[in-house]
């Protein structure tokens, strides 16, 4: 170290410097590193020599021997070099040749000749420090980072959490020795996963399974994992997965009946489904108790589409609903484990969304243990037509938390990599990824052949013993096993799957597994609701609550004379309450009945509107209130979340909540109701089927604004014909209220209904601020409830009436004004809140006094191809023995017109329609 150069540097610095050091040796400058060494600092930073330090050629306090410094430095940078690079050294891959080569750690390029080798060198505090050659030191560093584990970690900048894994990693130095009865028990799992999936072969050739052949490591890892956890202080576990390997985790790790699982393979079984849909065998969840040193273990599979990664958000939505239940605030009895495959977690964008909610306020769950089960192909395709990166698994560095890429086929390394996934998650509550590479012995399914566009790798995977051949033999060599004992091991395994096969051949309508509690209430949906009224009681102290703010809070002066002011107004007697009022009095009351509220969507705390502010910010010091929060206690609570921009996530995540809090109101809304075209798998494969394929019951709310006001087509229409295409099988709702008092109801309907069923409403825009959307106290009060069916407000006189036009949504108020400046006399305007399902008994009562109809009009803003008509057309027109004329947009490739002066045109038109002549539709 230069004098001259060390004495420019002010004291504080070098202490700074001295104590990066001390935490992390090969965190600072390896010069400084070297001087470190050899010196120590005294009062005020001033540095003097260590004793013993062998430097007494130079007495300078300032220097050290250049030949020091420089060796010692570059020890230092080699050190480095491995932590940082060895991953690219390590033999993870057992599929790579022995002789891999390409490691870009050489010692010679760090100046290092072979006569330097065995030369003695202090290499300060690494390895609990001492001498050694140099020849020792590489093998030791070669035996930590380049062996069956590959270290990713230096892209973590947090000081604590590198210096606790260089800790456990370093203890690796010494090997890794869990004794025979791991050893044992790790070949019994292995044995356990193989025959598995021979057995599914030859009992029901042909039959897709997606088989685990050659990623039976990860048998060994789940299991190590679940063993450890009740001593750790997990109780539970929500566990996701795709396809691949589902079977063989359902019936080694839950322990999911094999004669069930096996019954679920013949041609003649039947689900027992309410109404006969079911799903394939390796997309079902299940759940089970696992009895760990005397303590319960619960764990649940999520069931899952084809749609890879898709239920990952909603398996932390699930585990961060558990915690919430179980008050589990450090988020320590409840684990998220989630397994991918390498090209989707590479592939698939929702992977990134959601790895970037791990560590945000709504939706932490105290770290995830992600297993990437990498067989190095996707369907056909190679690595290198996957991803630009060089591993599957890059995409998780940017978060704060290691990777490990380990080989599949070295057992106890897998055991190691599950304890050590395990005591970090706990430890920091962050998530980690164990990306476990193996491969694929068969094609994409089992009727597939991988030669045909793999045929190199196919030709090693076949020359290639099983992983639980290889450990077998490596077993005997250590004189742990004998020949004899691991035939009695598969012998064992077999005999016990032939009987399970047996016996559900002699009974199979025995081996079903019975309908859970929630699977049996089969409630249908009403098509009329219940009262959900509140009394003048609940309706003033709610209105206090969301009216007062504690004396030191100053809100923003505008909120005060428009907002609050005009909140005041409403609450009392006589007083007219808007969209956001009414949302606020329905979350309030519900709280106050037991039922928590939660709601995230992207800027959902004021509202794109600007109509809601739940949460106010003072003016004055920017400090937050939130004022239902007053009304939380114990479990219940109101919780409401800007979310990351992101929709296929979140919605995930918040489906996930609901599935998990059947008691509480759950919403996701969508900053502008188009955005929901970012989350159309979550909508397809789980809010529209999973009841019928899965049984699973759901109360999510969607909250889509829509409603065509001159916006344009990405900011008009919430694409109400898609989920108008979904409905069947009374399988979800579809609103579309035109008043604040019917929004209220709806809300408290879902929570109140004995029916579990996801609810769409597509809310209004222009109709929050509105003066004619707005409803009077009397509405909210007794025995009110939604009305599936609005009347015609002004009850035209029913023997002039010739013409009815039916409408959802903000188009009633268009109509009604239309009708209003031009006094036509001759035309009722009927209102469907709801659309799905159609309450058609109200509908025919409704039209029942106007016997001299005969102009039946459908009219909407949406063009004729999109928004409501499609789905009523022919609904509408079986009902009421006629054809209705359409009044409204023709069909358009884009939902609304850009410029501004096309839609009031467009708006001019199609109301001029609704009234004009009778023509043919």
């Amino acid at each position: 170290m230069n004098a001259s150069i060390f004495s420019k540097l002010p004291p504080e610095e070098i202490t700074a410097l001295h104590q990066s050091w001390k935490n992390d040796p090969l965190s600072v400058d390896p010069l400084w590193a070297a001087w470190f060494d050899g010196y120590e600092l005294g009062s005020g930073g001033a540095p003097r020599e260590k004793e013993n330090a062998g430097n007494a050629a130079d007495t300078s306090p300032y220097t050290v021997p250049p030949e020091s410094a420089e060796r010692r430095g570059r020890v230092n940078q080699l050190i480095r070099a491995y932590r940082v690079m060895g991953h690219q050294c390590a033999r993870f891959n057992p599929l790579a040749p022995p002789d891999q080569t390409g490691c870009p750690v050489n010692p010679e390029d760090m100046g290092f000749r072979e006569e330097d080798m065995d030369q003695p060198v202090n290499i300060g505090t690494f390895m609990d420090g001492g001498t050694f050659t140099l020849r020792e030191i590489i093998t030791r560093l070669q035996k930590i980072y380049c062996g069956a584990i590959g270290f990713e970690y230096h892209h973590i900048d947090n000081l604590k959490i590198r210096s606790w894994i260089e800790e456990k990693i370093q203890l690796r130095a010494n090997g890794v020795d869990y004794g025979p009865e791991v050893r044992r028990e790790a070949l019994f799992h292995l044995c356990k996963a193989e025959l598995f999936e021979e057995f599914l072969g030859k009992r029901f050739m042909g039959e897709k399974r997606f088989s685990l052949e050659g990623g039976e490591g990860a048998i060994v890892l789940l299991d190590a994992m679940i063993k450890r956890c009740p001593a750790a202080g997990v109780s539970h576990i929500e566990m996701g997965m795709a396809h691949r390997g589902r079977l063989n985790v359902l019936a080694n790790i839950l322990h999911k009946p094999l004669k069930t699982i096996f019954r679920e393979f013949t041609p003649d079984y039947l689900p027992e489904s309410p109404i006969g849909r079911s799903d394939v065998k390796y997309h079902l969840g299940y759940a089970a108790t696992r009895h760990v040193d005397g303590k319960e273990l619960h764990i649940r599979l999520s069931s899952n589409p084809s749609h890879l990664e898709a239920v990952y958000p909603v398996v932390e939505g699930r585990a961060r609903a558990m915690q919430h239940n179980l008050q589990d605030a450090e988020r320590k009895r409840v684990l998220p484990l989630v397994l991918h495959g390498d090209a989707a977690f590479s592939g698939q964008g929702i992977v990134a969304e959601v790895l970037n909610l791990s560590l945000l306020k709504g939706y932490r769950t105290g770290g995830t243990v992600h297993l990437v089960i990498n067989n190095q192909i996707g369907f056909t395709t190679s690595p290198d037509e996957a991803r630009s990166s060089r591993y599957a698994t890059d995409v998780a560095q940017m978060l704060q938390s290691p990777i490990l890429h380990i080989n599949g086929e070295s057992p106890e390394d897998l055991v190691w990599a599950a304890d050590f996934a395990l005591q970090f998650r706990q430890e920091f509550g962050r998530d980690i990824i164990l990306d476990m590479y193996c491969y694929r012995r068969l094609g994409h399914n089992e009727t597939d052949q991988a030669a045909f566009t793999a045929p190199m790798q196919t030709k090693r995977i076949e020359a290639r013993p099983t992983a639980a051949a290889l450990y077998g033999t490596a077993l005997r060599k250590r004189g742990e096993l004998t020949e004899q004992q691991e035939r009695d091991i598969r012998n064992d395994l077999w005999e016990g799957m032939e009987q399970a096969y047996l016996q559900m051949k002699e009974n199979p309508a025995d081996y079903i597994l019975p309908a859970t509690a929630q699977d049996a209430d089969e409630t249908p949906l009403p098509r009329t609701s219940t009262r959900t009224g509140i009394s003048p009681e609940l309706f003033q102290r709610v209105g206090s609550i969301l009216t007062e703010l504690p004396d030191s809070f100053t809100p923003h002066p505008t909120l005060e004379k428009r907002f609050l002011a005009r909140r005041r107004e409403a609450f009392r007697e006589g007083g007219l309450l808007d969209w956001a009022m009414a949302e606020s009095l329905a979350w309030g009351s519900l709280l106050t009945e037991n039922h928590t509220v939660r709601l995230s969507g992207q800027d959902c705390q004021r509202g794109t509107f600007s109509q809601r502010h739940a949460v106010l910010h003072d003016f004055n010091d920017g400090s937050l209130y939130t004022p239902l929060e007053k009304l939380n206690h114990g479990t219940t609570a109101f919780r409401i979340y800007n979310s990351s921009l992101s929709e296929a996530s979140v919605l995930g995540f918040e489906y996930g909540y609901a599935l998990e809090s059947p008691d509480a109101l759950v919403m996701w809304e969508a900053q502008f109701g188009d955005f929901s075209n970012g989350a159309q798998v979550i909508v397809d494969q789980f809010i529209a089927a999973a009841e019928a394929k899965w049984n699973q019951k759901n109360r999510m709310v969607l909250l889509l604004p829509h409603g065509y006001e001159g916006a344009g087509s990405e900011h008009s229409s919430a694409r109400m014909e898609r989920y108008l295409q979904l409905c069947a099988d009374d399988n979800m709702q579809v609103i579309n209220p035109t008043t604040p008092a019917q929004y209220f109801h709806a809300l408290r309907r879902q929570v109140h209904r004995n029916v579990h069923k996801p609810l769409i409403i597509f809310t209004p825009k222009s109709l929050l601020s509105r003066p004619e959307a707005v409803s009077p106290h009397r509405e909210f009060l007794a025995s009110t409830r939604f009305r599936e069916v609005l009347p015609d407000p002004d009850t035209p006189a029913p023997d002039q009436v010739t013409r009815a036009v039916f409408c959802t949504g903000k188009i009633y108020y268009d109509l009604a004004a239309y009708r209003r400046e031009r006094n036509i006399s001759d035309t009722v305007i009927i209102r469907l809140e709801q659309i799905y399902p159609l309450a058609q008994e109200q509908l025919t009562y409704l039209l029942a006094p106007y016997q001299k109809v005969r102009d039946f009009v459908w009219c909407q803003e949406e063009p004729s191809n999109m928004g409501a008509w499609g789905h009523l057309r022919n609904r509408l027109g079986r009902l009421f023995a006629t054809s209705f004329r359409y009044a409204g947009r023709p069909s358009m490739a884009c939902p609304a017109e850009g410029a501004k002066a096309l839609h009031a045109a467009a708006q001019k038109r199609l109301i001029a329609a609704a009234f004009g002549p009778r023509a043919q539709s």
